[in-house]
């Protein structure tokens, strides 16, 4: 398997998750990024900070859910549900979920690929992978894999049997790099499926409040296109709109020529 090009930490199923030993808890192991802003280009280190930052304050089970349940209006399981259905995974294929944060896909992933399959996911928030951990933890799982990264970073090659990321490509930094190295991630003819919010217009102000909440907190940017970046990055492009369109769900396949 590659590893991330740089990456923060990486948990193991039965790491702690936590950045303190406490009660004899396994904690997070970090591996420091050298020559950061030379990793990173030109995005500052701060357009990273200011995510964390955000993730940091809403990052515990309660402010999470609390902040979930507000901006899906209870949505929330059967937007993730519908998504990870468009990557038609099957017992024992491995999947990448890209800005995982809780682990709320984690569920639907592990039931479509069973318990001999695997799942790896990528997140730059240790507060939100600590709760992935936990969640990990309290299920048993065995088949999971988190990584504390910055998505643009990544560099797996035709690894997986399919790649998701939920509510996430409005907030990454380098959202376009991230979205090519996870089309780059699936192997040929696997599907990669992104479900995020967009920036309402006409009907869609009637969903769109909470969403515009949600993505305040969380510091997305509703005004990126992310849907016409899938259609130029990906081929057999299949797309829904939820909540009177303020949500969207899009996956393909990777294009071999991109």
């Amino acid at each position: 398997m590659s590893v991330l090009s740089s990456p923060r930490a990486r948990l193991q199923p039965g790491d702690g998750g936590r950045t303190g030993n406490e009660g004899g808890t396994a904690s997070l192991r970090p591996i420091p990024f050298e020559g950061r802003a030379l990793l990173f280009g030109a995005m500052t280190n701060s357009d990273l900070e200011r995510v964390d930052r955000a993730y940091r304050r809403v990052g515990s089970r309660w402010a999470w859910n609390v902040l979930a349940f507000a901006g899906f209006q209870g949505w929330e399981p059967g937007l993730r549900k519908q998504t990870v259905a468009h990557l038609a995974l099957r017992p024992g294929d491995a999947v990448l979920d890209v800005a995982c944060g809780r682990g709320s896909n984690f569920p639907y992933l592990h039931r479509a690929v069973g318990a001999e399959g695997r799942i790896v996911g990528l997140d730059y928030s240790a507060t939100m992978l600590a709760g992935a951990q936990e969640l990990i933890r309290t299920k048993g799982w065995t088949n999971v894999e988190l990584i504390q990264a910055d998505a643009a970073q990544m560099d797996y090659r035709a690894e997986f049997d399919g790649a998701i990321c939920t509510v996430a490509m409005t907030v990454i930094p380098r959202w376009q790099e991230a979205l090519r190295r996870m089309a780059a991630a699936a192997r040929p003819g696997k599907r990669v499926a992104i479900m995020d919010g967009r920036r309402a217009s006409g009907l869609m102000r009637l969903g769109a409040p909470y969403a515009w909440l949600f993505a305040r907190i969380t510091a997305a940017d509703l005004s990126r296109d992310v849907q016409a970046e899938c259609r130029a990055l990906l081929a057999d492009v299949r797309a829904d709109s939820r909540m009177f369109g303020v949500y969207f769900i899009m996956s393909g396949t990777g294009r071999p020529d991109v």
